[in-house]
């Protein structure tokens, strides 16, 4: 085969997912946006073998119910592309509640944005029965803790484990009447901590009940890492 049709053009995308669709899996997400480029007209690329697939690949996956404003999906094309150009073609053929903010042309020797994350950054909305004076009298001892040890589902049981070390930050952003956190978290093929699980955590050492059902998760921010600092997936990353 000719070298030059070896060739892959990397491109990062960025993406919100809003309320319309946030209880849409990440398997019939990725569907969705297998037929959004196809429908674009971009020249997605195509592994090789009995059963061709896109070449596409994503970010740690959204828990359901959970909305976005900082999604990230990679592509490989077969050609270069106008970034601007990649947001305007699927921002047309999109589903509501998906939006795509900006395209990166990445590196060729750039990892993907699954192998580059090293930390997600979150907001929740707290429960009623959780108010903004007790977010900010309970909080910083909730952080003082050396360890904060819980029981983390593995895959054939469940194991006590220290989740203090993957805890990066959590910031009391309550206004006078709501009680609201922002958390960053680690995430990645090594490491991960959910953002409900450090919710629960943090109620159950405020003695509150939880239900995660009547708290709004939403994901702002993928990081990965550069020069020690957390810079969002697509920052640092673009082909010079």
């Amino acid at each position: 085969m000719n070298q030059e049709k070896k060739i892959r053009f990397k491109y990062r995308i960025k993406y919100t997912k809003g309320p319309e669709v946030r209880f849409v899996s990440h398997l019939d997400l990725m569907r969705l946006f297998q037929r959004a480029v196809r429908r674009a007209g971009l020249p997605i690329g195509y592994s090789h073998g009995f059963n061709p697939h896109q070449l596409m690949s994503f970010g740690n996956p959204l828990s359901l119910g959970m909305t976005s404003t900082g999604e990230y999906c990679d592509f490989e094309f077969t050609r270069e592309e106008d970034t601007e150009e990649i947001v305007k073609k699927l921002n047309s053929v999109m589903n509501d509640g998906i939006e795509v903010k900006r395209a990166t042309r990445l590196s060729q020797t750039a990892l993907t944005a699954m192998a580059d994350l090293c930390a997600c950054e979150y907001e929740a909305i707290l429960s009623d029965n959780v108010k903004p004076e007790t977010v900010a009298e309970k909080l910083p001892e909730f952080m003082a803790q050396k360890e904060i040890v819980v029981m983390k589902k593995t895959k054939n049981n469940l194991k006590e484990t220290d989740i203090r070390p993957d805890i990066y930050s959590i910031e009391n952003i309550s206004d006078n009447d709501t009680a609201k956190i922002r958390l960053v978290l680690a995430a990645g093929s090594i490491r991960s901590l959910r953002a409900d699980l450090t919710v629960q955590t943090f109620y159950d050492f405020i003695g509150a009940e939880f239900n995660k059902y009547k708290i709004k998760f939403s994901r702002t921010e993928m990081y990965r890492l550069s020069d020690e600092k957390f810079v969002p997936l697509d920052k640092e990353v673009a082909m010079k």
